[in-house]
């Protein structure tokens, strides 16, 4: 049933109210809200399957967040439990939902519900919003009757990810502005102060000191034609990634946005052309961004191959501080998603088939891809994690001694408490380190370029003919 967005004024009271409403058409829709006492002044239908499938990385903008998704699993399994219908309840979850996103994709589900179909299966055409994860843990307790249960172990999951999440967002949050606004700023020192001061050095006959000849050519080279025209290729070029990507095998679409941010780009380039002291010079640095723009999009293009990604997922989980990192912040998703579905009655080969799609690393999601293979075949869960390399030996161990014992559920819960705990110890003391590092670099840059400038001003009393 269509799904309208629709403005009105109440007869009543004379104030504008505004919603959604699901009609056959728009004359039912007036009829329905006439009804209500809701004279209809515009609606306009929403395409829900589109709009469920918009994402819900973030609450920003009217976006469906985690924290959303969280709280609506957990006011579910509350009514669920409380003997409410499954149509009754999301009618009362459309009414209490605050984002408009949201209330949309609830009115599909409910549709659907109205329609015979199983909750599970309801919430399919809206993976961005009920990850597959979430999809077949509501399946399995409807099919065990233990819905209110698994409900309740979903929002706690979300939650648990979404603050997991949010920790690290804001730990790395504060050094990121800093390094933003800090190149700013040198940058406008290097481009535009610097060499109003270093001028006064033109009439001097004695040899500059080698640092303040380092920050003269530093200055002009970034303040040059080639950089200008450099920077702004790279910049065209970026917004028009999509149209190359496609001529480079990598289908994706191009919006009408970055495609006018292309033109305007391309067309200040040419205006930066007319400005610039050398046209040859600038048309140079115009070609080297053009050419390191097409290597850029030649490699992106390849790291969206399955061997590409493998390979480039590979060399992170290499890098010396952020690849351990990064390894455990996959095996914990890994413990508790698997320990997650395993509680809620999925079956086992379906769960290590969905905990592949959670880990966000190409490389380890080959190894759990040919887990699953193994496990068809009769073997453990340990054994090919093991013999992978990918997992640390303690979780290997663990998860050995819980398929032994029977409690294969309670050790990867607490394989995953336990990396999760040494993933936020490891964040915390990243930042505590990245927060001085970023004043000395900072520092030491203005400082660097005060000494360069000073020490040759102040050794001019002995510069003589």
């Amino acid at each position: 049933m269509p799904v309208f967005e629709y403005k009105g004024v109440n007869v009543f009271t004379g104030k504008p109210v505004a919603g959604i409403k699901d009609a056959d058409n728009a004359k039912v829709l007036r009829t329905l809200l006439k009804r209500e006492g809701i004279l209809l002044t515009s609606a306009k239908e929403e395409l829900l399957e589109k709009f469920g499938a918009s994402g819900s990385g973030g609450g920003l903008f009217g976006g469906v967040s985690l924290a959303d998704v969280s709280l609506t699993t957990r006011q579910l399994a509350t009514l669920v439990g409380a003997g409410i219908p499954l149509v009754e309840a999301m009618t009362a979850l459309i009414d209490q939902s605050e984002k408009m996103q949201l209330k949309k994709v609830l009115t599909s589900v409910r549709d659907r519900l109205n329609e015979g179909w199983a909750l599970g299966r309801a919430l399919e055409p809206h993976p961005h919003v009920f990850s597959n994860l979430y999809v077949s843990m509501v399946a399995a307790g409807e099919a065990s009757g233990t819905l209110e249960g698994v409900l309740e172990r979903l929002a706690d999951y979300i939650e648990g990810q979404s603050k997991l999440r949010g920790k690290v967002a804001a730990a790395l949050a504060y050094p990121a502005l800093m390094l933003m606004i800090g190149s700013v700023l040198i940058g406008i020192m290097m481009i535009v102060i610097v060499p109003k001061v270093t001028s006064i050095f033109a009439s001097l006959d004695r040899a500059l000191p080698w640092y303040t000849e380092v920050l003269i050519a530093t200055s002009q080279g970034l303040g040059s034609a080639q950089m200008g025209g450099f920077v702004l290729s790279i910049v065209a070029f970026i917004l028009f990634r999509r149209r190359f990507s496609e001529a480079l095998g990598a289908a994706q679409a191009t919006d009408g946005a970055s495609t006018a941010m292309a033109l305007g780009s391309l067309s200040l380039m040419g205006l930066a052309s007319l400005a610039a002291d050398s046209p040859f010079r600038y048309g140079m640095g115009c070609i080297v961004g053009v050419v390191a723009g097409f290597a850029a999009t030649k490699f992106m293009a390849y790291i969206s191959t399955p061997d590409g990604q493998v390979w480039f997922d590979t060399k992170k989980l290499q890098l010396p501080v952020f690849g351990p990192l990064l390894r455990m912040l996959a095996v914990a998703r890994f413990s508790r998603t698997l320990s997650t579905l395993l509680r809620s009655g999925v079956p086992l080969l379906k769960a290590i088939d969905i905990v592949k799609n959670v880990l966000d690393n190409a490389k380890l999601e080959r190894v759990v891809k040919e887990l699953a293979t193994s496990v068809r075949e009769g073997e453990s869960i340990a054994g090919p994690l093991k013999k992978s390399g990918d997992f640390p030996p303690l979780v290997t161990h663990m998860i050995a001694v819980g398929e032994k014992s029977g409690q294969l559920e309670q050790m990867l819960e607490t394989v995953a408490k336990n990396y999760d705990t040494q993933v936020e110890t490891r964040v915390q003391a990243l930042t505590s380190l990245l927060e001085p590092l970023m004043i000395v670099f900072m520092g030491g840059s203005v400082g660097f370029i005060a000494f360069a400038i000073l020490m040759p001003l102040i050794q001019m009393n002995d510069f003589g003919p």
